[in-house]
């Protein structure tokens, strides 16, 4: 095993290494795809929707070519009656989602629509693993990434997260991606035309991309402010200094361009039209939170909130490695000098980059894009937003510093072990080290996620006292109405025929996707009365308690007839109507 000390490089990293990280992307698409029984999130029943719109689109391109009026498909009417509905986000996940359904539903017949229009997003959630092994790898050593990409990976909340028809993975993925191609960018002008590149598809899949330039920019400032000048002469003030990154270059034409030509609404109304996509995010619609029993549904949100919420769902192992890992960032494998030149930079104010040794400041942009998407929800004005899905983005570069801390220790030993023995055995002993180090990270985590599956929001780490503790401190238990996939078998089984069901927090799409997928029975009815239905389907969270004194007044009874739970924590209760069940269809069946 190479020794970390001498794995970082600015070369690229040797075609081994993209096999490895082909290999653990592969890995993870498979381990992804046999774990899809997570139920049908809110928003993803509406991406669901805006997919089936969109590929009506495909479908009249496809008839008006073969009528030869291609012309009528890039009509106005043609673009608004199929690419309007939730265009309050980008188009290009959206797309994949309805070409996907149409190879592999439609067309080949392999899968369900939901895990045809799923799989690009599990592309994305299982390429992001890899991209992180590389990133981890080429910086910190082989080890780094290979623990680096399990510490992503066995995060409960990105596994989960990472099978959705959503854009928080995806993202995640582009935002990495960006990030890798600047850094390469530094000595390869095909890096920095691929960063427009990966900056324009970033666009294109969701607002966060927006706040890349300004952290790729504070991270060039930072590293080179003190070679910038500002000089005045007969032609007036100007500013000396490192020219332009071409990377920033390329995101500014290459990024935008894509933007425009990639999403048919803007072809038509261009800037009315993005001045109204950017205008509902910053009025973005308050979610509820629910915070250590305090109640937050209008900014701002508490400051520690991100800050606390990545503590508490990250589990433990992670953390700790995590912050051993921003040491090894700074000390660059060799504690004692760079544990002096941190004291002496402190001590004269400046930030200790040391572009002389490394001049793309790896260190700092790993930090940087680690925090940021943290710090932003945690800003006075943000919207409330109630999952850590909001900045998933910085889970990438948090495994990574995971990746160094284990490299870093396994340094340490290593040395440890070669000054105490000349035993020739000692290399094994070297082997044996490393994998117990990742061992202990990776293991933890893993079981973690095994064991919170399907129920990904509600994982809390040792630290709060797992799902229990965080119910009995009032945090959010979960959210978004997906855990009805968990309820339908017994409702399935209970409910006399053609039974109205108060679905809830489940949106009226995602009901129709369990019945058409055979999820739920075709008969049974979603009604929107709690009083007039015979079962109600309740989801734990404070947001909703009215609901939960509506359904005991009217059902006369406090005790559900059925709880989905984990860890004996309820998180959804299916209540039966007395006076009502059994008469309103046929009697209930055997």
């Amino acid at each position: 095993m190479p020794s970390p000390s001498s794995s970082e490089s600015t070369e690229a990293p040797p075609w081994s290494d993209w096999g490895i990280a082909l290999g653990i992307s592969t890995l993870a698409l498979i381990l992804l795809m046999n774990s899809m029984g997570i139920g049908f999130p809110r928003d993803e029943s509406f991406y669901f929707h805006a997919a089936s719109e969109y590929l009506g689109w495909f479908r009249d391109l496809s008839d008006h070519w073969q009528a030869g009026e291609l012309w009528r498909s890039f009509t106005r009417e043609n673009i608004d009656e199929h690419w309007s509905y939730n265009a309050e986000h980008p188009v290009l996940m959206k797309t994949l989602f309805a070409l996907s359904d149409q190879l592999f539903h439609h067309t080949l017949g392999w899968t369900k629509s939901s895990v045809a229009m799923r799989i690009p997003a599990v592309l994305c959630g299982s390429a992001l693993v890899g991209c992180t092994y590389l990133f981890a790898r080429q910086t910190f050593g082989r080890l780094a990434g290979v623990v680096a990409a399990g510490a992503l990976l066995f995060q409960p909340r990105y596994f989960w997260h990472a099978h959705l028809a959503c854009f928080d993975v995806p993202i995640a993925f582009f935002w990495t991606a960006v990030v890798y191609a600047y850094w390469r960018s530094h000595d390869s002008r095909r890096w920095a035309l691929a960063c427009g590149v990966l900056f324009g598809l970033a666009l294109l899949t969701k607002l966060n991309s927006f706040f890349l330039p300004l952290v790729l920019g504070a991270h060039w400032l930072l590293t080179h402010w003190r070679h910038l000048r500002l000089r005045r002469d007969e032609r007036g003030w100007s500013i000396e200094g490192p020219g332009i990154p071409w990377a920033f270059v390329s995101m500014l034409v290459v990024g935008p361009l894509m933007f425009y030509a990639l999403t048919p609404r803007y072809w038509f109304d261009t800037w009315e039209r993005v001045r109204w996509y950017l205008n509902f995010h910053l009025g973005h619609v308050q979610y509820f939170v629910q915070y250590f029993g305090e109640n937050v549904l209008h900014p701002p949100l508490p400051v520690s909130y991100p800050w606390v919420m990545t503590l508490v769902t990250v589990p433990l192992s992670i953390l700790i490695a995590a912050g051993f890992g921003i040491t090894a960032g700074l000390l660059k494998w060799d504690p004692l000098p760079w544990a002096r030149r941190w004291r002496r930079a402190l001590s004269r104010g400046r930030l200790p980059t040391d572009p002389a040794s490394d001049p793309r400041a790896t260190g700092l942009l790993l930090a940087i894009n680690a925090l940021f998407p943290i710090a932003l929800i945690s800003l006075p004005n943000t919207p409330v937003f109630g999952g850590t899905k909001h900045w998933m983005p910085a889970m990438p570069f948090l495994a990574i510093f995971a990746g160094a801390g284990v490299a870093l220790a396994w340094t340490l030993a290593r040395r440890r072990i070669e000054a105490l023995s000349s035993n020739p055995r000692r290399s094994v002993a070297s082997t044996v080290t490393a994998v117990i180090l990742a061992s202990a990270v990776l293991g933890p985590a893993a079981a973690a996620t095994q064991s919170i599956h399907p129920y990904g929001t509600s994982y809390y780490n040792t630290a709060i006292g797992g799902i229990r503790g965080a119910a009995d401190r009032q945090m959010f238990r979960q959210f978004w109405g997906y855990v009805a996939r968990q309820g339908l078998p017994w409702l399935n089984r209970q409910a006399p025929d053609r039974s109205r069901v108060w679905i809830h927090n489940t949106t009226g799409s995602a009901w129709r996707t369990y019945q058409d997928e055979g999820l739920a029975r075709r008969d049974l009815r979603s009604f929107h009365s709690i009083r007039a239905a015979d079962y109600s389907m309740f989801y734990q969270q404070k947001a909703f308690s009215h609901q939960k004194a509506d359904i005991w007044r009217h059902y006369g009874t406090k005790a559900p007839a059925h709880v989905v739970s984990h860890r004996g924590v309820a998180l959804l209760s299916i209540y039966r109507n007395d006076s009502t069940a059994g008469k309103n269809g046929s009697s209930r069946r055997p």
